[in-house]
């Protein structure tokens, strides 16, 4: 597994570094890394663009190494203050007779399609909006054309939460050092970001405060010889209602999804007054019909006794609507249910409204929500990185949370991973019921930490095979389902 870390913990290994090293040394290490990457890059002339702090710095090393090696290179140094290492090198570039300019405008920066473009205006230290001659070169290098090479990070963009200050360069590719930040990959990072590259340059990081799922993290037993299909669990789903119809029949594809994981069973609870729109659809799992009121599934405890009963896991919510009773039916499985509860889709827009709902539960508890319900379940203002955020649930619920994004964000609240399978091709309606059933047959048979970043890693990886087969534009959530 990958390791990925907050800023803090970057700024502590980096200063234990200089202790040991020193400033210069860890320079030279960057620029060394960067040299090699950019070289690989075909180009008529590399521009660099280096601001006043330490990726200035890295940037201006940059420069001396590729001009010892007869490239092209246009120095552009800008702003007005300036650290000690950003005038030694520049008095060095001086020295042996370099184009560098000091642009007061952003017109003054010549930049075209066949140059390399070096990003060394701003690093981690940027939490401010960028604007003025920053935030003017910035528009100039995204309207270029150049292939762009961010130093650590994209200028302009946050290197904690991923979020875009003003404006950002948009990267071809992030060549970063020390360990991996957590903003390249959260929000609008990987927008940015471009291909991320992590180069050594010989700092102990220490134990991560994140890490990223990887195959050999999510590879699970061989089935039993000697088995059978109730060796392997029961998933129920409870879904539907009239005012859905089509996401009440996409929880279809969420049973099928638990069958494709690797569940022996797979329930499909719905309203009795829906019988005959599931009864023309569904082949490989079951039926199970509940009471319900004008097509909305009702509060029933002799039901839901039923549903848990012989259940492994239950998935609750796709397709629900806005049903007044759901939240007593969350209330009431979590309370008395022994397997792992797994709640989505409209499940998770009632739990919103009383989070206490769930407090104390008997059950093992996981929540999949994406971006817009996790707002609505967290209610904060959204400041600080979605790492933060989805711990802080997982510990106040105290449940697996797996909030879905590009960059999906899984943890019980003591650790936590970053799943950055997946493709585009997935944001299409009934994906997130296809995660739920996937997630269920899991943890019908794996702790439900396990099974939340196995089901998001498997889940990213059979878009990605549909994508490839497809096309981003005409993935259905059925073609992700038969490509587990």
């Amino acid at each position: 597994m990958k390791g990925v870390y907050k800023t803090e913990s970057i700024r502590r290994a980096e200063r234990l570094a200089k202790e040991h090293a020193g400033e210069d040394e860890l320079i030279e290490r960057a620029a060394a890394a960067l040299c090699e990457i950019v070289m690989q890059v075909p180009a008529e002339r590399i521009v660099i663009l280096a601001g006043g702090g330490n990726n200035g710095s890295d940037a201006l090393s940059l420069a001396l190494l590729l001009l010892a090696r007869a490239y092209n290179v246009a120095i552009y140094s800008v702003g007005e203050k300036r650290n000690e290492f950003v005038g030694k090198r520049l008095m060095a570039l001086t020295g042996i007779g370099a184009d560098i300019y000091y642009p007061e405008t952003a017109e003054e920066v010549d930049i075209n399609a066949a140059d390399v473009v070096v990003d060394g205006l701003l690093g981690i230290g940027c939490s401010r909006q960028v604007e003025g001659l920053i935030g003017d070169i910035v528009r100039k290098v995204n309207a270029s054309g150049a292939y762009v090479v961010a130093i650590d990070v994209p200028t302009g963009l946050d290197s904690d939460t991923g979020r875009v200050h003003g404006i950002a360069v948009r990267a071809d590719e992030t060549v970063t050092f020390i360990g991996l930040k957590q903003g390249l990959y959260l929000a609008d990072g990987r927008n940015y970001a471009g291909r991320i590259t992590l180069r050594d340059i010989d700092v102990e990081t220490g134990e991560p405060d994140f890490y990223i799922a990887e195959a050999a993290d999510v590879k699970l037993p061989a089935r039993q010889p000697v088995s059978n299909k109730g060796t392997y669990g029961s998933v129920k789903i409870v879904a539907g209602s009239p005012t859905m119809m089509g996401a009440s029949l996409l929880a279809h594809e969420s049973a099928l999804a638990a069958l494709r994981g690797g569940a022996g069973y797979a329930v499909l609870c719905v309203p009795r007054s829906l019988a005959v729109a599931y009864q023309a659809r569904v082949k490989e799992e079951m039926l199970m019909f509940m009471p319900d009121n004008d097509g909305m599934a009702v509060y029933d405890e002799p039901t839901l006794d039923l549903i848990m009963k012989k259940a492994s896991s239950i998935v609750l919510g796709p397709g629900m609507g806005k049903n007044p009773h759901l939240l007593k039916i969350i209330s009431y499985l979590a309370a008395n249910f022994e397997g792992t509860l797994v709640v989505d889709g409209d499940g998770l827009n009632a739990l919103s409204e009383d989070l206490a709902a769930v407090d104390g539960h008997k059950c093992k508890l996981i929540l999949t929500p994406h971006v817009a319900e996790f707002a609505r379940l967290i209610r904060d203002d959204g400041s600080l990185p979605d790492t933060e955020r989805t711990i802080s649930l997982a510990s106040r619920l105290k449940a697996v949370i797996a909030m879905k994004n590009a960059t999906t964000v899984i943890s019980d609240g003591s650790r936590t991973y970053l799943n950055i399978t997946g493709s585009p091709a997935m944001a299409k309606a009934g994906s997130g019921d296809v995660l739920s059933g996937l997630t269920a047959a899991l943890s019908a048979n794996f702790p439900p930490l396990l099974s939340a970043v196995t089901a998001c890693y498997a889940f990213g990886k059979a878009g990605e095979r549909a994508a490839e087969e497809k096309g981003e534009w005409s993935v259905l959530a059925s073609d992700i389902v038969l490509k587990f």
